[in-house]
């Protein structure tokens, strides 16, 4: 029996069969790259936004690039040699403690929960929980140099409330729940078809638009902070930016 090889700079590969939707995908942009040198393998970028401090905002922007802006450590963005293949994107709510109102340290931003929904007995929740509401009554969008490939994913999509909830069950905290419940692999994920291939050569435009001017952070005397997180995950394309272009010149 004689299979189909995928060709290679290294030598020819024998692709795994696609049982499977990601499986399909990576042998796709193996077969798209492996011959140009790109490694393909699975990965995710983690972008992130705090909300701004105290103040009321419309819209949250996040930074996709490696060179764009002030990365957090806990960040990983796109570098400008590589390609990224979203197949599944999730997002949720950073919460943690800081020294500084408004500018979180690297040990703090490394500590943050993620949380599937504004839980009011979080502390960086407690005082505007319904503000933050406003977030899932929006929408997110990417735009890619001049064309837009995701007009509006509902944020409600990415809303998760399980059975059991942090600080729920008992007016005594050593016996109330210790931790939103958490019951699915990065619980928060939502499958995006089709999928889409960033570049790092490219300006990368992910925003969340809310319906009205919301203040999205904690209580100026809380010493929290509120952090909008966004994960994609998919396969990184190692050296892909370069030899994406050239594909995509060829399709034209």
């Amino acid at each position: 029996m004689k299979f189909r090889q995928i060709e290679a700079q290294g030598g020819n590969i024998l692709p795994a069969k696609a049982f499977s939707r990601r499986q399909a995908v990576f042998n796709e942009k193996a077969g798209l790259y492996a011959r140009q040198g790109v490694i393909t393998t699975p990965g995710y970028l983690r972008l992130e936004s705090l909300a701004p401090y105290n103040t009321a905002t419309s819209s949250i922007s996040f930074n996709t690039l490696d060179t764009s802006g002030v990365k957090t450590c806990t960040e990983r963005r796109l570098k400008l040699n590589d390609s990224f293949t979203i197949t599944d994107i999730s997002f949720y709510l950073g919460a943690g403690a800081t020294a500084i109102n408004g500018a979180p340290t690297a040990t703090e931003y490394s500590v943050q929960t993620l949380n599937t929904f504004p839980n009011p007995n979080v502390l960086s929740f407690a005082n505007n929980f319904d503000e933050l509401e406003a977030l899932y009554n929006g929408f997110l969008s990417l735009r890619i140099d001049t064309t837009t490939f995701l007009d509006s994913i509902p944020m409600k999509q990415f809303y998760r409330v399980a059975t059991s909830q942090f600080g729920v069950g008992s007016a005594t905290p050593a016996i109330a729940v210790q931790a939103n419940e958490w019951p699915l692999s990065m619980y928060g994920r939502t499958e995006l078809l089709p999928t889409i291939e960033l570049n790092g050569q490219s300006n990368i435009e992910f925003s969340i638009t809310l319906p009205n001017a919301t203040n999205l952070s904690p209580a100026s005397s809380t010493g929290r902070f509120t952090n909008m997180v966004l994960i994609l995950q998919g396969f990184l394309n190692q050296g892909a930016a370069t030899v994406q272009r050239k594909v995509a010149q060829k399709l034209r």
